[in-house]
């Protein structure tokens, strides 16, 4: 009976795990310079979404992701990188503890980092929704677009 209770238990867990859809093409490379190398090898631009996985903002940013297809349409323009659990911290500034998350990040083709208007300037890199997250990527690729970088 404890051996069912158990599986059961570890099931659940499982299933209130949220996750990315596996048709988001995620990046494997989740360092800075590893990430800065495959976006600078791809000519695209990317986004980098840090999460912990016992995170409930997380997980609804997540949730709304896997739901929204026109969201998901417009990432295979980017390198998508997920950085969960102790590989968020490397993404912070240098001295910074931003304190929060999810946090989304946004790279030029270059691979250099821009500051996209967050909803709640607060919270510099809060983006809580594919909405607020599809509007910095526009913001990116207008940036992309007017430094003449990338055509997409």
């Amino acid at each position: 009976m404890f051996t069912k209770t158990l599986s059961f238990a570890l099931l659940l867990l499982a299933v209130s795990a949220q996750e990315f859809d596996s048709d988001i093409d995620i990046s494997s490379a989740v360092s800075v310079e590893d990430v800065q190398k495959e976006i600078a090898s791809s000519g695209k631009p990317g986004v980098v979404f840090v999460t912990q996985p016992w995170c409930g903002a997380c997980k609804g940013l997540k949730k709304s992701i896997n739901g929204d297809s026109e969201f998901k349409d417009m990432l295979k323009k980017f390198v998508v990188v997920h950085a969960s659990g102790d590989d968020g911290s490397q993404w912070q500034g240098e001295g910074q503890a931003d304190g929060y998350i999810p946090r989304v990040y946004f790279l030029k083709s270059n691979g250099k980092m821009i500051d996209v208007p967050a909803p709640n300037e607060q919270y510099k890199y809060f983006f809580p929704s594919s909405a607020a997250v599809k509007s910095g990527l526009e913001t990116l690729l207008e940036a992309e677009n007017s430094a003449g970088s990338v055509e997409l």
